[in-house]
């Protein structure tokens, strides 16, 4: 492929395509080091912001993110000049390994929240990502994920009324993307639940039956803790979701509380407690109760001995 974009990008194949956007794998004419050159085209008509995806990204800083070094346009096109990412997306790796074991999952899990609670706690305005799906996520070959892809991203404003389109990937993204309520840091969630339900069960949100049952019927291997995070993550209405990335993170460090072995452990360890705290009432309700008694006995014979001295002394003096 012999095109050259800007006089200094010299396109070497396409790395992927999608509806508004085609991205290149292209290598710096003078410095020889590869980049990601992805074309945004303009023919979308005058509501699409072509500049979102570089107003965002240049001014983060995360591992897990690509960074920002050039951008460019012509009369039909913006380009944004990105890190190139070497791996595979997740959606390669389902599509190659059928599901995530347990293990691994969490900490793939844990890595998304960390980057999500990133850019939910930026300043002023939170971003919200809107579009987290295997798809827009690359495993690196030294095992490290990265997300990608900001197409739809947009920043958070309290003020705002609703989003200013209905925009993401059906399957994946949350109910209020799609109505008029406006999408926040719980929406962010929803979309991660979703990830993390395909990768550690396999099952695409696009094969029947549709919607979600519990996640150890179909990986009975799986941790009831797991499981129920997942179908916390992905209820329909955003108050019944996790209601930040923290609270998320929270259970997936301690998903052994909602094990069985564990609630019946600590339920036993509680009784245990009850027994001992009753045993130690019991015992102290005892001695009070033997103190009582033998302060009563020491007071009769006190005064048994008073009334025997003072018959004595009436009639036996000596």
């Amino acid at each position: 492929m012999n095109i050259t974009f800007n006089d200094t990008y010299e396109i070497r194949s396409v790395i992927g395509r999608g509806g508004m956007s085609t991205v290149y794998l292209a290598e710096h004419k003078r410095l020889h080091t590869c980049w990601a050159v992805k074309e945004v085209r303009k023919a979308q008509g005058a509501r699409f912001d072509f500049l979102a995806e570089s107003n965002i990204l240049k001014n983060l800083d995360h591992r897990m993110l690509p960074r920002i070094v050039d951008i460019f346009e012509d009369e039909s096109a913006v380009y944004i000049v990105e890190d190139y990412v070497k791996g595979i997306t997740l959606q390669a790796f389902l599509d190659r390994e059928t599901r995530v074991e347990e293990t691994r999952g969490v900490q793939w899990f844990l890595d998304l929240c960390d980057v999500l609670d990133y850019l939910h706690r930026q300043a002023p305005h939170p971003i919200i990502y809107r579009d987290m799906k295997p798809a827009n996520i690359m495993l690196q070959p030294d095992g490290m994920l990265k997300l990608i892809d900001f197409g739809i991203a947009r920043t958070y404003k309290q003020e705002s009324g609703g989003d200013t389109a209905c925009i993401g990937t059906k399957g994946y993204a949350a109910p209020e993307q799609f109505g008029t309520a406006q999408t926040d840091a719980r929406t962010d969630i929803y979309s991660l639940g979703v990830t993390m339900y395909h990768l550690l069960t396999g099952k695409s949100p696009y094969a029947p039956p549709y919607g979600f049952v519990p996640a150890r019927q179909l990986v009975p291997s799986l941790s009831c803790g797991m499981e129920h995070i997942l179908f916390r993550c992905v209820q329909p209405e955003p108050e019944a979701r996790y209601q930040s990335v923290a609270e998320l993170v929270d259970d997936l460090n301690h998903r052994y509380r909602y094990d069985h072995v564990y609630r019946k452990y600590v339920a036993a360890r509680r009784a245990k407690t009850a027994l001992i705290l009753g045993l130690l009432a019991t015992s102290a309700a005892l001695m009070i109760s033997g103190r009582a008694v033998m302060g009563q006995e020491k007071e009769q014979r006190y005064v048994g001995l008073l009334s025997a001295a003072s018959e004595l002394y009436e009639t036996d003096l000596d």
